[in-house]
């Protein structure tokens, strides 16, 4: 088993450490009566013994590339006591996902249970997506529940630090002419910092990402793209570029510019993170899109191509790998700040199992993406805003979580909740909000 850490992951587990927050993925289980807290702990425990017994451990030579570890610390099943009032559970769920993960070392992920006052229970799950993309981190839970248990084995666990110290020489080393512009980019980093980027005001305490969550029944769904020409997957990126296009959030010429992750998981692929993505403009100053098919066939293709072909790296990958640590976050800063790019990712439909980590199953699950570096307006104004659209199938239900922050037409979730039901509406849809 492989136990460096492709580039790309290592990047993203140490440029999430730097920017003082966890990229992560949170899953939300409600119930209409108490969790069964016994079973939950044994879905707790097989979590430790499958995809998600893993943590990241820093390498000695930081341009060698971090290092897989089983050698895990996990945090126990958190119970809160007393329940709470159910007024309060949207709070609950935004702490849980703020809760202290640790990539480097672990625990790198949570699994939290809460009661009701009115009798109502809900379950939360947040993990590192450095160990997880979202669909390793499903494939995880309905593993966990099917008690389908492994151990991730890696020799790098039982080396001394000598034989640790040489291979981290040696792969250092491999990186040749990465470590050399490495050097150069250092310089100019080190004469440009700013340690005071991105600080927060006190107008900025409590601030919560505006965050909505939309659910629709599947058949509406479906129907409303297939009568467009269009796909589940094109009706969500039409959508997110009409919102883009709503809020100002567009290129020079308007174009709204759209990214989607592509996953490249093979059957039994115990890879954390196996992504690709995808990127196009979508034009919609003319209106919102009546046809769909020419979108569709766009994304065909580039789909085919991102699964299929070879996938290049960046070149500034393996550069910003070889950089000394302490000058990561200051080129994480400089690159992340993107005032056009959206975001639209599909799980497609989720595994049933998934529904019934306490042995029978939920009311409804809400499962999304949580940066907890995003945690301001001040840090999400300097870094261009944002706006991440994610959609997934379960129990005949499409399940849409839009979070979105672009002053100054977006900046709180009732902006939110008024651009998501007016696009939803030109395409003849309602939701239920959340």
């Amino acid at each position: 088993m492989t136990y460096r850490l492709g580039d790309i992951d290592c990047v993203s587990a140490r440029g999430h450490s730097a920017l003082g927050g966890t990229l992560a993925i949170q899953a939300v289980w409600h119930y209409d009566r108490p969790v069964d807290k016994a079973v939950l702990a044994e879905f707790h425990a097989a979590l430790r013994h499958g995809r998600l017994g893993r943590v990241v451990a820093a390498a000695m030579i930081p341009a060698a590339g971090d290092r897989w570890s089983a050698r895990a610390e996990f945090d126990p099943l958190e119970v809160s006591e007393p329940p709470i009032p159910r007024g309060e559970l949207e709070t609950w769920i935004a702490t849980q996902g703020r809760a202290e993960l640790h990539t480097f070392g672990g625990p790198a992920w949570r699994l939290s249970t809460t009661a009701c006052d009115n009798g109502d229970s809900a379950v939360s799950l947040l993990a590192s997506h450095t160990i997880a993309d979202g669909r390793a981190f499903c494939d995880a839970i309905a593993e966990a529940v099917a008690d389908k248990r492994f151990e991730l084995n890696y020799p790098t666990d039982e080396f001394g630090r000598m034989r640790l110290l040489f291979g981290d020489f040696r792969d250092a080393a491999r990186r040749g002419g990465a470590l050399v512009r490495a050097v150069g980019l250092a310089v100019q980093l080190a004469v440009g910092r700013n340690d005071h980027a991105e600080q927060q005001s006190a107008a900025d305490q409590g601030f919560r990402l505006p965050t909505v969550d939309a659910t629709i029944p599947a058949s509406l769904w479906h129907a409303a793209a297939r009568t467009r020409g269009g796909s589940g997957t094109t009706l969500a990126v039409a959508v997110t570029a009409a919102i883009a296009t709503e809020i100002g959030r567009t290129d020079e010429q308007g174009r709204a510019r759209l990214m989607m992750p592509v996953s490249t998981r093979a059957e039994a692929d115990r890879r954390a993170n196996a992504l690709a993505s995808i990127d196009f403009e979508v034009d919609l100053r003319d209106g919102p899109l009546t046809d769909l098919a020419p979108l569709r066939a766009v994304m065909k293709e580039k789909l085919s191509a991102a699964v299929t072909g070879e996938r290049p790296v960046a070149p500034l990958i393996p550069i910003a790998v070889a950089l000394p640590r302490k000058l990561f976050g200051v080129l994480v800063r400089k690159v992340a700040a993107d005032a056009t790019v959206s975001v639209c990712s599909n799980l497609g439909e989720l595994d049933p199992e998934m529904l019934r980590v306490d042995g029978r199953s939920a009311t409804k699950i809400r499962l999304g993406l949580v940066n907890q570096s995003l945690d301001s307006p001040t840090v999400l104004t300097e870094r261009g805003g944002n706006l991440y659209v994610s959609l997934f199938e379960s129990d005949d239900q499409i399940t849409l979580r839009f979070n979105g922050f672009h002053p100054p037409k977006l900046v709180d979730v009732e902006q939110l909740a008024e651009v998501v039901q007016r696009v939803l509406a030109e395409y003849e849809l309602s939701a239920t909000l959340e």
